[in-house]
């Protein structure tokens, strides 16, 4: 009875050791979440490698995220660009991946940045990688196809753009 009680107990030991621990197979990304000042960096944009610098703006934005089984997700609401453009994405969904938020998808463009009626489609793409005070900095892609705008042609613009939290701006 000793050798089957001292048995028994060296098995449950051996399976202690062995048996698999429930963990998290990736890191929590730091959230997006509250308002950020969201800078634009038009001053330094380029077509095609080419400076096209612009008067660079900032934005309040406000951020959510929320990470469930299938990942996180950081959510920008985009209503301000999509009061001006209709056809904008009233949202715009990051995803995490690796070192930074993600996201991508096509993009109602203006070549006139004033003309709604210069509209092309572009395929955008940005990211966010965090700094260690908080805020994040990224860049934006937009790859206009088919003829492009009127003297550029089709081609790729790219900004660089940054995020720095800030208060709730008063409703």
């Amino acid at each position: 009875m000793k050798k089957t009680l001292l048995a028994a107990a060296c098995g449950a030991s051996v399976l202690a050791l062995t048996t698999p621990v429930a963990h998290a197979d990736r890191a929590e990304p730091p959230p997006l979440y509250g308002y950020y000042d969201l800078f634009i960096d038009f001053s330094r944009q380029t077509f095609n490698g080419m400076p096209t610098p612009m008067d660079p703006i900032t934005v309040p934005v406000p951020f959510t995220t929320g990470c469930d089984a299938g990942g996180c997700v950081a959510r920008m609401d985009n209503s301000d660009d999509h009061a001006r453009n209709a056809a904008a994405p009233t949202a715009y969904e990051y995803r995490w991946n690796a070192d930074r938020w993600e996201t991508s998808g096509a993009y109602p463009y203006f070549c006139d940045r004033q003309d709604p009626g210069s509209m092309g489609w572009a395929q955008r793409s940005d990211f966010w990688i965090p700094n260690p005070d908080g805020s994040f900095h990224g860049e934006r892609t937009l790859v206009i196809g088919g003829a492009g705008c009127p003297g550029e042609g089709p081609g790729t613009h790219w900004l660089p753009l940054t995020l720095t939290p800030i208060e709730a701006p008063p409703s």
